[in-house]
């Protein structure tokens, strides 16, 4: 067995590593590695060998999911913890062994068993063990079990001796599961072995170093940075970057080639280590005796071939998709032998290359990297300046009394940087911390870092709805439209003595208010205008922000009255040609409205006079024979014609005026839809 150190480890941030280990070996050698039971899937989806020097790898194995009981079940040894010899040698009487006594010659023949003996020494009777063989010349000999040197001749049971005990020693690793790698080939040769498990997401931590004097023999974080604008002037910002790798495995990563990728690649979990069994359908061959009829059997016996057919063409589609996927495997891991590692241009001093991966980006250190198992380690991986200054950002959100200082910062390191939290110094003195997200090239970003005590800021909300500036008429509704305005005037009150650059993020809402009579924002963001403007040492500064929206109030024309018309007639809203129109329709509508008068007064008639008809028709039901009351019956009955004569006289001039009444509608709505009106209301 040879071991396989690790060489390189690839860092991810969505927690997984990659891992690559390297080691010459000569001849047909194996190689051996232990994963955790947990690993052995990521390890069986990932796994790449590669015999670099004409060699072949033949197989991998591994470790299986029987429980141990059951794998030793199998064989027919087992050997006590005391008293090895004494228990094994029983257990395999028969076995072909060459026996060597101390001093004598060698001897060949089988095992009869394990005698006891008690011989008389010094210190009286003591127990002693001899083994007693059946030579090949047919002899029967005995000799002191401790005192000879015994050679299994049976190539079975030395297999089965073998299997045991490296079954009881994985056993011991509780949660070991050991990948034997066989490779075949001639001389010496170098084998590559990769894979990907489960790992701690690597950590980035920042210093923003501001306004410090350059000096050319400074050094941060142990490197010597030259200052770019000559002794004593100030120098660019500086942004020093620092990993967090934690190495929770087992094994120590001795001078390793470390890489530090950010990005999001997609990564899951697949069991391939639990063995999966497929229910097969059971196929019964027909039996019968040979008595019976050919003829009557023949159907049923061409259906079960028919059957039997089918099952194979079933089965045999599987055979491909197989074959695909050991292509797909050999492609794969041709590729990862031309694995390009060619370093792009240095960085400064954190000696750390980049590399650009489609949307990933990496960190490669260039030095070796030693991280001890269960340790951490912080490793530099930026030293660059950047193009910032220090700057004020007032969000009445996150504080309203005062703004917060900020980085300016555009990344003109030329790398990604990864999220993480950031440490700013001033002047050699700590002034506050910070998060940063992650930050392509050229990207902008404000990063707070500490509230400005030395201006306070106070701000006035006046919000007022404006005139009417528009009024449209349209499918028979007329709008009126008027602004609601909204000013919010910020008072930045100033105690510093030197002039600062002031930021200040205002809430917008797109979809409903619109800024009016305000300076251009500088951006915009998700949720804010971003302004920008310079803010004066020792002096309060005012900035206004007007936005409005646009509301509007609607009325149906069909139901305007004289004292709506007058209304808007007195505040200019129409012009003549629309007034006319609508004074048109305020006619017809007036027209309308009568002839509904007229059909409500003959309504209220046909009920009284139904009233007064059954008062009457009481009446009678109560009257005699009395010729006094037969003169009263008369009169009742010459009202009730009277009444039947009236009652149709409404039914005919109702059916007159609702005619008039549908003609007049029908006038008034075509009066109305003809109406089409848009214009702006001026003072």
């Amino acid at each position: 067995m040879s071991n396989l150190p690790i060489r390189r480890v690839v860092l991810y941030k969505h927690g997984v590593g990659y891992f690559e280990r390297e080691t010459g070996i000569e001849g047909d050698q194996s190689l051996s590695l232990s994963f955790k039971q947990r690993e052995v899937s990521d390890v069986l989806k990932s796994l790449t060998v590669l015999d670099l020097d004409g060699g072949r790898v033949s197989a991998v194995s591994y470790d299986s999911t029987t429980p141990i009981e059951q794998l030793l079940a199998e064989i027919a040894l087992s050997i006590p913890d005391s008293g090895s010899l004494k228990g094994l040698l029983p257990q395999i009487k028969g076995a072909r062994v060459s026996v060597k006594p101390t001093g004598g010659a060698t001897l060949q023949g089988v095992i009869l068993g394990i005698d006891k003996a008690d011989t008389r020494t010094e210190h009286g009777l003591e127990e002693t063990h001899r083994l007693s063989l059946l030579t090949d010349a047919g002899d029967v000999r005995t000799f002191d079990l401790f005192d000879l040197e015994l050679t299994l001749l049976d190539e079975g049971i030395k297999r089965d001796l073998d299997f045991y005990l490296r079954t009881q020693l994985a056993s011991k690793k509780k949660d070991a599961r050991t990948f034997t790698l066989f490779a075949q080939g001639e001389g010496k040769r170098t084998v590559r072995v990769s894979y990907v498990l489960e790992a701690p997401v690597w950590k980035a931590t920042y210093r923003i170093i501001l306004d410090e004097e350059a000096n050319p023999d400074r050094k941060v974080g142990g490197d010597a940075h030259p200052a770019p604008g000559g002794a004593g002037s100030p120098s660019q910002p500086l942004i020093q970057g620092w990993a967090v790798v934690d190495n929770t495995s087992d094994e120590d990563w001795q001078d390793v080639e470390l890489t530090l990728v950010a990005g999001l690649p997609v990564s899951f979990v697949h069991d391939l280590y639990t063995p999966r069994y497929i229910r097969r359908p059971v196929v019964e061959v027909k039996e019968t005796t040979g008595v019976l009829p050919p003829m009557a059997e023949a159907g049923v016996e061409d259906y079960e071939m028919a059957e039997m057919v089918t099952i194979a063409r079933a089965d045999a589609p599987l055979a491909a998709p197989a074959k695909m996927k050991m292509r797909a495997k050999t492609e794969i891991t041709r590729g990862g032998s031309a694995v390009d590692r060619m370093s792009a241009v240095s960085s400064v001093q954190s000696q750390t290359r980049e590399r650009q991966i489609g949307d990933l980006f990496e960190y490669g250190i260039e030095k070796p990297v030693t991280v001890r198992r269960n340790q951490s380690a912080l490793v530099p991986i930026l030293l660059k300046p950047f193009a910032g200054r220090s700057v004020l950002l007032y969000q009445k959100a996150a504080r309203p009394e005062n703004p917060i200082r900020c980085v300016e910062f555009e990344n003109t390191t030329g790398l990604t940087l990864e999220g993480g939290p950031v440490t700013v110094l001033e002047q050699g003195s700590y002034v506050g911390e910070a998060m940063l997200d992650t930050l392509k090239p050229t990207e902008k970003r404000l990063v707070g870092y500490a509230v400005e005590l030395a201006v306070k800021v106070l701000d006035n909300i006046d919000s007022h709805s404006d005139r009417v500036h528009r009024v449209t008429i349209r499918n028979g509704v007329l709008k009126t439209h008027y602004a609601l305005v909204m000013k919010t005037t910020y008072t930045f009150n100033s105690k510093s003595d030197k002039e600062q650059v002031a930021y200040l993020d205002h809430p917008r809402d797109d979809s409903k208010w619109k800024l009016v009579d305000t300076d251009k924002p500088h951006e915009i963001t998700e949720n804010y205008w971003r302004f920008k403007f310079q803010l004066p040492p020792n002096t309060a500064t005012k900035f206004v922000v007007t936005q409005q929206q646009t509301l509007h109030q609607s009325y149906s024309l069909a139901d305007i009255t004289d004292k709506q018309l007058s209304a808007w007639i007195s505040a200019k809203y129409l012009d003549k040609a629309t007034e006319r129109a609508l004074r048109e329709a305020l006619a017809q509508r007036q027209q309308v409205s009568r002839i509904e008068e007229k059909l409500a007064q003959l309504d209220e008639e046909r009920k009284k006079i139904h009233a007064e008809q059954k008062r009457i028709r009481d009446n009678l039901g109560s009257l005699g024979d009395r010729a006094s009351e037969k003169e009263l019956r008369e009169r009742f009955v010459a009202t009730l014609g009277k009444q039947e004569d009236r009652l149709a006289k409404i039914e005919d001039e109702e059916a007159k005026l609702r005619t008039e009444r549908d003609s007049a509608r029908e006038k008034l709505s075509a009066l109305i839809a003809a109406l089409e009106f848009d214009a702006t209301v001026t003072e």
